[in-house]
């Protein structure tokens, strides 16, 4: 079969097309026609019968072709060959066998003469309707045979009822990628039997024992009600299995069921075309290249989201080696386990170090840069979940301001080459916890590069990078609207005018990178956000990429504004001097002149901290020259402990 299914993959299509299978039917006309003959007298035809065998010989195999072509037999491809078409070519070869037993009986009344026996015609019409459909059969499993065995089929369960599961099944075995296990049926009945082949196995409550013991990829539903794909989709989320709808096209006529592309979190943002050899993070421009080139990175935060995709961009770059520091064991482990997959798919080498530590452990800090003496350090550890900040404030402080004290001064001290802190809007006018601390780990790397300036130490390029919401990360607020979707809503917003700006993972590692290639001495790096999103037109898209209808399907609900969330963010300070870069959607907001009492401040700061006094912390941010102005919210008033999405 293998051969075969080789063979007919490499069939030219002219060969296989109209006027070559008229011609296939006729030559099976005509085989049909004589094994029709040598059936009916045992291989010994008389003379008298010869004669009119041969003129059906020239006479069958050049009408019933034309006969069935007017019919409407050749309209169907042979690869999708199914039971509806067999009955059409059925019915379109039958006229020529029914007049010829009609001629025969007229002659045989009217001349007595030698006529065509009935068995030859009833037998030439069953050889060849097996034949041709045996031809057909072939061409079907042939080209069924020669798809890409080497794509991956994924594991799937169909869940329905008994009206729905026939057209599903034939649906699905339609798809090469799909390897169909078993069916799922309440109906009992049909437990035991086979449906298209497929056995029915349990009733749908069985649904994630099976996921489990047969190693299922995918859920499928054929057409259930609602209270059905709620509850499939409850239980295969808990075994991380994913679920697809296969609504019938009835359902889909009546408007049941749209039909749309899966909601993802790159989906949700918009953005225009990339011009033909734009700059992708697959091709990473020629200055970054530069920059990057046999340098030792060390990346701290590696395990978040753009720690890790900060990781995976750069090991794709000529560096030296690549150094992952993150105090979550699990996410550098499963990390390091990428970029290892990554290298040897790649054929080169992983040049991977993977630390578990503390970036707030002064000692483990000085020891990592003394043993590994980065060139570039790209800080990306951070706390920054906004409501969840606002009381554990003095984390917040040890975390984002001592850890980047300390990672900042030993890349100066260790004589580094660049050293980067990805920052957040939220430091702009900052009104939480999370965007206050942020604002003064800005102000402590413009420090550090104004003391370059004076040439107080060996010179390092330092820099801040700033931009918004992050699709897709951990806790904002697109994964939390996708996982409310699925659980049938409803989608909670804190604000119904609530703007934010986003951009995607990739993109915002990419262009970190870009900003790290820049020449900077304290000065902070905004990226290219586009416009504001307002929150409530992103959710209203995510549920109709869903394919349902807001406030139809999903509600949307609208809980009040958290702790700390301002209604809309700003990218720098109205006054801030803005200047364009090399990269197009990098701009440069010149630092400031940092005040003389900042690091009494901040030592003040973090000794509150480490004395875990939340009041003292809250009120050194205050005083601090930031512009803190700490918002208290109705929902902050009240308790609130809605699952509301946070807006980070």
């Amino acid at each position: 079969m293998r051969f075969c299914a080789r063979s007919a993959s490499r069939v030219p299509e002219a060969l296989i097309a109209r006027g070559v299978q008229m011609a296939l039917d006729a030559s099976l006309c005509a085989i049909a026609l004589l094994a029709a003959y040598e059936l009916r007298f045992d291989g010994a035809v008389p003379a008298t019968h010869r004669q009119v065998m041969w003129a059906l010989l020239l006479l069958l195999p050049v009408v019933r072709p034309l006969l069935m072509l007017a019919l409407g037999a050749y309209d169907a491809i042979w690869r999708f060959f199914n039971i509806r078409d067999a009955a059409v070519f059925a019915v379109s070869a039958s006229p020529v066998s029914i007049v010829l037993l009609s001629v025969r009986y007229f002659l045989a009344a009217r001349s007595g003469g030698t006529v065509v026996p009935a068995s030859v015609v009833v037998i030439e019409f069953g050889l060849y309707l097996a034949l041709g459909a045996a031809i057909r059969i072939f061409r079907r499993v042939t080209w069924e045979a020669s798809r890409p065995a080497e794509m991956r089929r994924y594991r799937a369960l169909l869940v329905g009822r008994e009206a729905t599961l026939s057209q599903a099944v034939r649906q699905a075995a339609d798809s090469s990628e799909i390897e169909l296990v078993g069916l799922l049926a309440p109906e009992a009945k049909l437990q035991g039997l086979r449906i298209g082949g497929v056995p029915v196995m349990e009733r749908p409550a069985a649904l994630g024992r099976l996921l489990v013991s047969h190693r299922i990829d995918l859920v499928l539903i054929a057409d259930a009600g609602r209270e059905w794909i709620a509850e499939t989709v409850a239980t295969a989320s808990e075994f991380g299995t994913d679920v697809r709808l296969l609504p019938s096209a009835a359902s889909v006529v009546r408007g049941e069921v749209r039909v749309w592309g899966k909601a993802t979190p790159e989906s949700a943002i918009a953005r225009a075309n990339l011009d033909e050899g734009a700059v992708t993070p697959s091709h990473p421009h020629a200055r970054v290249v530069e920059n990057f080139s046999d340098r030792v990175v060390l990346i701290t935060g590696a395990g978040g989201s753009i720690g890790s995709e900060l990781a995976r961009q750069v090991a794709t770059l000529p560096i030296a080696s690549l150094v992952l520091l993150d105090r979550d064991e699990n996410s550098i482990f499963e990390l390091s386990n990428e970029l290892a997959a990554g290298a040897r798919q790649d054929e080169r080498p992983a040049r991977v170090t993977a630390l578990v530590g503390d970036i707030r452990d002064a000692a483990h800090v000085r020891s990592i840069f003394e043993q590994y003496r980065p060139h570039i350090v790209l800080h990306a550890a951070a706390y920054k979940h906004v409501p969840l900040m606002e009381s554990n404030a003095c984390e917040a402080v040890m975390n984002n301001v001592t850890g980047s004290r300390l990672a900042a001064r030993a890349a100066v001290n260790f004589g580094a080459e660049r050293f980067v802190m990805i920052s957040t809007d939220k430091a702009v006018r900052p009104s939480s916890i999370m965007g206050a601390t942020k604002r003064i780990a800005e102000m402590l790397v413009s420090a550090e590069g104004q003391k370059q300036k004076t040439g107080d130490i060996a010179p390092t390029r330092v820099a801040s990078v700033r931009f918004g919401n992050v699709v897709g990360s951990r806790g904002s607020v697109v994964p939390i609207f996708l996982r409310q979707i699925a659980a049938g809503g409803p989608l909670t917003i804190t604000d119904e005018h609530m703007t934010r700006y986003f951009m995607t993972i990739p993109e915002a590692a990419q262009l970190v990178l870009q900003a790290a290639s820049l020449a900077s001495q304290g000065d902070i790096y905004m990226l290219d956000m586009g416009n504001a999103v307002k929150i409530t037109a992103l959710a209203h898209k995510l549920i109709e990429l869903s394919g349902l209808r807001p406030e139809k399907d999903i509600k949307i609900q609208f809980v009040g504004a958290r702790p700390g969330e301002k209604v809309a963010e700003q990218l720098w300070h109205t006054e801030a001097d803005v200047q364009a870069t090399e990269f197009p959607r990098v701009f440069a907001v010149k630092a400031e002149a940092t005040p003389a009492a900042l690091n009494a401040a901040i030592e003040a700061l973090e000794m509150a901290a480490q004395a875990r006094n939340e009041a003292a912390v809250v009120e050194g941010l205050r005083r601090m020259p930031i512009g803190f102005v700490q918002l208290q919210t109705k929902a902050a008033a009240a308790g609130a402990q809605s699952p509301s999405a946070f807006v980070n």
